[in-house]
C-alpha cells in the first residue's frame, strides 16, 4: 500500500522571538514495514537544515532561526509504502520497564493480569479494549506531561493517554510495548497509538479506536512513551505564548 501525506503546522507567536532552536520529529520512520518513497520538508525562515538520528532510530531535523519573529512555518509532503509484516529479532529490553510517562500501580497491574491469559494476542486485544472502555475521549483533561497513572485515575484524556495506559498495563506484564506518533488518514492532527511484541513481530493497536487493523497509518516516531518522540520541541528567547495550529491530510 502506498500512503501520500501532507503536513503543515504552524506556531504562533504572541510576540516576537529570537535565537529559536528547534527540534523536528516529521519524517516517516523507516523499517521492514515502513519503507519511505519519498521526502520533502520546508522550514520558515531557515536556510539550512541538520538531520540525524536519535537513540530509537527516529529521524530528527534540526536548526535555529537567530532573526526577530513572530510566526514559525513546517510544511512537509511524501509517500510511504506499507509492506507486509516481516520478523524483527531484535528487540530493546527497555520496552519491558517503566518509563517517565508509563508507570503503573497495584490496582492498574491487577486489571492487566484479569485480561491476561495463555494467548499473547488475546491478552493484548481485551487490554485494548479494557483501556478503549477505561478511558473517555476528552480534550483538555491532560498535557504533555500527564502520566499513564494520572490518566487511569482521571478515567479521561486524548491519543496520548490511551497508549500510555495500554503500554503500561502491558509492561506490567511483562509484555514488551512502545509508543509510536504518526499519521492517520482521515485526521487531520497527530495521532498515537501502541506497537506490541510477540512471535517476532510489532504488531500495531490503537486503543482509542480500540483496533488491531491501523490501514492508512504512518509510522512518524518511536519510544518508549510520548516524552522519547514528540513531533516538535523547541527553545527561543522572549516572553511570548506560542499557539499550534496543524493540518495533516493522509490519502
Amino acid at each position: 500500500m502506498i500512503l501520500e501525506f501532507q503536513q503543515r503546522s504552524v506556531s504562533r507567536f504572541s510576540q516576537p522571538v529570537r535565537n529559536h532552536a528547534f527540534l523536528l520529529r516529521c519524517k516517516p520512520y523507516e523499517n521492514k514495514i515502513q519503507n519511505m518513497v519519498s521526502f520533502n520538508a520546508v522550514v520558515s525562515g531557515c536556510n539550512m537544515i541538520f538531520a540525524q538520528k536519535d537513540s530509537f532510530g527516529n529521524d530528527v531535523i534540526f536548526s535555529n532561526i537567530n532573526d526577530y519573529h513572530d510566526s514559525f512555518t513546517l510544511k512537509t509532503s511524501g509517500k510511504v509504502e506499507v509492506l507486509e509484516k516481516n520478523k524483527d529479532t531484535f528487540l530493546n529490553p527497555i520496552f519491558c520497564y517503566p518509563s517517565p510517562l508509563c508507570i503503573w500501580d497495584n490496582e492498574m497491574a491487577n486489571f492487566a493480569l484479569k485480561c491476561s491469559n495463555s494467548n499473547i494476542e488475546d491478552t493484548v486485544k481485551k487490554i485494548c479494549n479494557f483501556v478503549n472502555n477505561r478511558i473517555k475521549y476528552k480534550i483538555g483533561t491532560t498535557c504533555v506531561s500527564t502520566n499513564s497513572l494520572d490518566a487511569f485515575t482521571i478515567g479521561c484524556g486524548v491519543c496520548q493517554d490511551y497508549s500510555h495506559v495500554m503500554i503500561s498495563m502491558l509492561r506490567s506484564l511483562k509484555i514488551p510495548a512502545r509508543y509510536v506518533a504518526g499519521y492517520v488518514k482521515g485526521l487531520t492532527v497527530s495521532h498515537a497509538w501502541t506497537e506490541v511484541f510477540y512471535d517476532g513481530f510489532w504488531h500495531g493497536f490503537d486503543a482509542t479506536e480500540n483496533s488491531s487493523q491501523l490501514d492508512g497509518y504512518i509510522k512518524i516516531a518511536i519510544g518508549r512513551d510520548a516524552s522519547d518522540c514528540p513531533l516538535n520541541r523547541g527553545i527561543y528567547y522572549g516572553n511570548a505564548v506560542e499557539k499550534v495550529e496543524i493540518e495533516i491530510e493522509v490519502k
